[in-house]
């Protein structure tokens, strides 16, 4: 914990001669002391590229990392109470009948449903500051299925997920590509 306090004080010495007195010492230390040592090592760190899937999106391949392993990234570098999410907002952009089936399958298409969600999350973590840091991304999902229902909690939770994909991504590598 003093070496800690130490490279603290050092970081904020050297910002010190950087930024015009005006700015409070409780300004410069908490610029300083928002995250560990180890959680900035872990956030600086490269993305482990073995943990980056792809998948085929139209006519091209998208790389993407999967929302269980976001969420153990997020679990490990702020601990499993450091952080939480919160939905802000969800619409329903879209609900309409379509075909259901795979192309050049030889299977026949039914009626089903396709559904697509927009859906605002907001991520705050509780950094070794007395002030939390929020960050918030948007996402959008969208559910393909013969049951309404069901296309629905697809669309739902992939726009969900979308989102706090895209606003843990604001803190650094592991959670982004």
């Amino acid at each position: 914990a003093a070496l800690l306090g130490a490279d603290r004080a050092a970081a904020a010495s050297s910002l010190r001669s950087l930024i015009p007195v005006r700015l409070s010492t409780h300004l410069l230390e908490a610029m300083t002391c928002t995250f560990s040592t180890e959680q900035i090592a872990s956030l600086s760190a490269p993305l482990d590229r073995a943990k980056v899937r792809q998948r085929e999106q139209g006519r091209s391949t998208v790389s993407y990392l999967e929302g269980w392993q976001v969420i153990a990234e997020a679990n490990r570098i702020f601990g499993f109470d450091g952080w939480q999410r919160e939905t802000i907002e969800v619409h329903c952009v879209n609900q309409a009948e379509r075909p259901i089936g795979a192309r050049g399958t030889g299977r026949e298409s039914r009626p089903g449903w396709g559904v697509t969600y927009t859906a605002r999350v907001r991520i705050t973590v509780a950094a070794t500051a007395q002030t939390p840091v929020i960050r918030e991304g948007c996402g959008a999902g969208h559910g393909i299925d013969v049951d309404l229902g069901q296309a629905h909690e697809s669309a739902l939770k992939e726009a969900e997920t979308d989102a706090m994909k895209r606003a843990l991504m604001t803190f650094g590598n592991p959670f982004g590509l």
